[in-house]
């Protein structure tokens, strides 16, 4: 724990608190990734980079980018007066060809919109990505810092012949869900401890070996749309959070847990995924860690399967809608549908008592395009 009268420093900036000293460290990466691909001393360039600024497509969160901020705008303002340094001339111009300028302009604003849209999206990516990294490298820590041991870390194995299951050693009724635990008598795992501090939202963290996912979840209650376009932090972000349909139960689970994310061009959030498609992928990588705060869990992977988004007065399965199942017939009527949607299949059987997990994202291969993954819980 740091003592209260500690600071951190950057060069000549002095920060009281970590945050304050994170954010700077945010902002110094942001710098340097405009300065390592954009000639900020070319007037053009300094003049759309103060457009962006000026209109908060960039932002900065600390003195160290506020700075930088002013000298990007002195920069435009010493280029402006030289343009300027003949002002009778400059007014006998403007009067002559006021119809070129007019042209002019609007060409630089279509220019700087282009410019400025290319930009901050390579910007934005780059930067959630780093976030993206950092999250993961943070629970890493936080990981060793519990005890927590490799077993139960992202590094998901194939279970040891003989590894008890979540089968039931007793017969039950598979539609029940009598009995319910109340998520306040449970205890937080202490890796997940402070993410949960920085977002209450948080259900769990994701992990899957040979993808890039190794991401928080989030769930917000009655809302499937938020975190569509809302980063962890909660700032609006494109490439949103992995979450947990606000119908699923992590704690007493409902039939079929479902998550979504983005097919993220990159391949970050659910965009490599579609590494599920290869036959020799769908092999090799079966297990699927999700931890709640709460627990360690894993599934095996039972079969991938391209779907589409049916309108309202179609007559088609939706597999999305599959949360609970109440009786044996809309069990089967899921299953027989998994299948028929399937590409690939593994020799795992699923049966009623079991607990489903289903991870969807988007797929180009026809419009509205699904692809997901139906996995059971074995740990």
């Amino acid at each position: 724990m740091q003592e209260k009268n500690q600071r951190f420093t950057i060069g000549e900036f002095t920060f009281d608190t970590f945050h304050e000293y994170r954010d700077a460290q945010e902002d110094l990466k942001k710098i340097d990734l405009i300065n390592q691909e954009l000639d900020i001393h070319d007037q053009e360039v300094a003049l759309r980079l103060y457009n962006m600024l000026r209109d908060g497509q960039i932002t900065f969160k600390s003195p160290i980018g506020e700075q930088f901020a002013t000298h990007i705008a002195d920069i435009v303002a010493a280029g402006s007066e030289d343009l300027l340094e003949d002002k009778a001339v400059a007014k006998e111009a403007a009067q002559k060809f006021q119809y070129q300028k007019v042209l002019g302009r609007l060409a630089a604003v279509l220019a700087v919109a282009f410019f400025g849209y290319f930009v901050y999206a390579e910007v934005a990516e780059v930067m959630h990505t780093r976030e993206l990294e950092r999250l993961a490298r943070e629970r890493q820590e936080a990981m060793q810092q519990a005890a927590v041991t490799d077993d139960t870390s992202t590094n998901v194995t194939e279970p040891e012949e003989g590894t008890t299951t979540n089968e039931p050693t007793e017969e039950v009724d598979p539609f029940a869900r009598d009995e319910l635990v109340d998520p306040a008598t449970l205890t937080v795992l202490p890796e997940y401890e402070e993410f949960l501090s920085q977002n209450p939202d948080l259900v769990g963290w994701l992990t899957i070996q040979g993808t890039k996912v190794d991401y928080p979840v989030v769930q917000k209650t009655e809302d499937n749309d938020y975190y569509l376009n809302h980063s962890f932090d909660g700032s609006e972000d494109s490439a949103g959070t992995i979450y947990v349909d606000y119908r699923s139960d992590i704690v007493n689970p409902t039939t079929n847990t479902m998550v979504y994310g983005h097919n993220m061009k990159n391949g970050t959030m659910f965009g490599s995924l579609k590494n599920y498609l290869q036959e020799d992928f769908f092999k090799e990588y079966r297990y699927i860690q999700f931890n709640t705060i709460y627990e360690h869990r894993l599934y095996q992977v039972v079969s991938v399967g391209l779907s589409e988004v049916a309108y309202q007065d179609e007559n088609s399965y939706r597999y999305y809608n599959f949360i609970q199942a109440n009786n044996m017939e809309e069990w089967q009527e899921f299953v027989d549908n998994v299948n028929s949607l399937a590409i690939y299949q593994s020799d795992v059987t699923l049966e009623p008592t079991d607990e489903i997990l289903t991870l969807s994202t988007c797929n180009s291969y026809t419009e509205d395009g699904r692809l997901f993954i139906v996995a059971k819980r074995i740990q």
